[in-house]
C-alpha cells in the first residue's frame, strides 16, 4: 500500500464497551481513517484481513492475550500492527501486557496522538512486510539454484562414472568456502544481536530496530545452508574425523534440550524427555552425536504446528543388548514418497514448507542419517501425513557401555 493510501487501512477495534470504542471511532475519524470497525471478538483469521489492530484493555481476558501472544510471534507478511487502549484506571494492567503490543494509548491522556501512532505503525508494517517477502523470494531463489545444482552434479555423476575424484576435489573447495563463509556470517549475526538488543544505546528509530532483526534472521538462514553444505561436503570426501569416546547419551540429550528451548518456546511446542537414569552410556562421537540430536530436535520442531508436541526417549533393548533413542513428534508428517524426497541430498518437501513456512536446504535428514551410520549405528524413520513422525537411532551392542 502506497504512502497516501494508509488512511484507507482496515482498521478493527476490539472491545466490549459501546461507548469507548465510539470514542475510538471517532477520534480515528477525525485523523482521517475512513475504514474502522468495532467487534466484539479478535479473529486473525478472518476473511477479509485487517490492516491494524486496536484493543480496549478491558477485554484483556486470559484467553485472549494467549490468543495475542501467539499472533505476535507471527512474522510481519502475516500479522499487522497492534495496539492496546487503556483508561488510567487500567493502566497498571496495561504496562502488565505491554509486551502484546506495539503501541499503548492511555485514555484520554494520550488520546491525540492515536491517529499518529496508527500512521506509523501502518507505515512500518507495509514497509517490514515488503522487505520480509522480497528476502523470502530471493532466499527461495538462492535454495531453489542450490539445489538445481546439486540434481545437476549427480546427473553429471550418473552418465560420467569416473568423475569421483574430481567431484572430492569439488566438495574440497565447497568445503574451504563455506570455512570462509562462517566467519563473516557469525560476525553478522553478533552484530546484529547486540543492535537487536540496543547494548550501547537507542538505535534511534523502531524501523531500524526492523531491519536488524531481519538481518539477523537471514543470517541465521544462510549460516545453517553453509553448515549443512559443509557437513555433507565433509561426508562425501571421507574426511570426517571421529573422536570415539565414552559419552552419556542422558547428558547428550538434555544439552540439546537446553539448546532448542527457547525455539521450541517461540513456536509452541512441548519439548519432553524420558531418559532413565540407569540409561547406558554410548561409545561415539560426542560433537556428532549432538550435531545429529539438534538436526533432528530442530526438524521435529519446526515441522509440528503450534501446540504439538516433540519428545526423545531412550529404549534399552534387554534381548540383544542394544541401545535406542527415538525422537517423536505429532507434526504435519509425510507420505512415503515425500519420506523418500526428505531422505535425499537437499530434497525438499513442498507440501511441508507450504504448510509450516519453512525453507530449509534439505540436508538435515540426509546428513544425520549418514552421521549415525559413520558412528557405527542404525537410522530409521516412519511418518504419516497429519500423524507426525518417529525417528528411531539404534546402536548395536558393541557400541554400548554398561555402568
Amino acid at each position: 500500500m502506497l504512502q497516501h493510501d494508509i488512511k484507507k487501512s482496515r482498521i478493527i477495534i476490539v472491545g466490549d464497551d459501546e461507548v469507548f470504542c465510539k470514542d475510538i471511532c471517532v477520534s480515528l475519524n477525525d485523523a482521517g481513517f475512513s475504514v474502522v470497525v468495532v467487534s466484539e471478538e479478535f479473529d486473525p483469521e478472518a476473511l477479509i484481513k485487517p490492516d491494524l489492530f486496536l484493543f480496549s484493555a478491558s477485554s484483556l481476558s486470559g484467553k485472549l492475550r494467549q490468543k495475542l501472544t501467539n499472533y505476535k510471534s507471527l512474522s510481519w507478511t502475516q500479522r499487522c500492527p497492534i495496539i492496546c487502549i487503556s483508561d488510567d484506571s487500567l493502566y497498571a494492567g496495561g504496562q502488565s501486557a505491554s509486551s502484546l503490543f506495539d503501541d499503548l494509548i492511555i485514555f484520554p491522556r494520550d488520546i491525540d496522538r492515536l491517529g499518529l501512532s496508527c500512521q506509523t505503525l501502518l507505515s512500518i508494517s507495509y514497509e517490514r512486510s515488503k522487505l520480509e517477502a522480497e528476502l523470502a523470494k530471493k532466499t527461495q531463489k538462492a535454495d531453489l539454484a542450490l539445489v538445481l545444482l546439486k540434481q545437476a552434479e549427480r546427473k553429471i555423476l550418473e552418465q560420467n562414472p569416473a568423475l569421483p575424484e574430481e567431484t572430492k576435489e569439488n566438495n574440497n573447495i565447497i568445503a574451504d568456502m563455506s570455512h570462509e563463509l562462517r566467519t563473516p556470517l557469525n560476525a553478522i549475526l553478533g552484530f546484529s544481536e547486540i543492535m537487536k538488543q540496543e547494548r550501547f544505546g537507542s538505535l534511534g528509530h523502531d524501523k531500524y530496530l526492523g531491519y536488524a532483526d531481519d538481518i539477523h534472521n537471514a543470517s541465521r538462514h544462510l549460516l545453517g545452508i553453509v553448515n549443512d553444505v559443509l557437513d555433507l561436503a565433509k561426508k562425501e570426501s571421507s574426511e570426517e574425523n571421529l573422536e570415539i569416546t565414552e559419552v552419556s547419551a542422558r547428558d547428550a540429550v538434555n544439552e540439546t534440550l537446553r539448546l532448542m528451548a527457547l525455539l521450541a518456546e517461540e513456536s509452541g511446542i512441548e519439548l519432553s524427555a524420558n531418559i532413565p537414569d540407569e540409561f547406558p552410556n554410548l561409545k561415539t562421537d560426542e560433537r556428532r552425536f549432538k550435531q545429529v540430536l539438534t538436526n533432528l530436535l530442530s526438524n521435529a520442531v519446526k515441522f509440528t504446528r503450534r501446540g504439538g508436541r516433540v519428545s526423545v526417549e531412550g529404549q534399552y533393548d534387554t534381548k540383544n543388548g542394544a541401545v535406542l533413542m527415538v525422537i517423536r513428534d505429532n507434526g504435519i508428517g509425510m507420505s512415503p514418497e515425500e519420506l523418500a524426497l526428505a531422505l535425499s541430498p537437499y530434497g525438499q518437501v513442498l507440501e511441508a514448507q507450504t504448510h509450516t513456512h519453512i525453507r530449509g536446504t534439505g540436508l538435515g535428514l540426509p546428513v544425520s542419517k549418514r552421521s549415525i551410520e559413520a558412528l557405527g549405528g542404525d537410522f530409521s524413520i516412519t511418518s504419516e501425513p497429519g500423524l507426525g513422525t518417529a525417528i528411531t537411532l539404534r546402536f548395536p551392542p558393541d557400541l554400548v557401555v554398561h555402568k
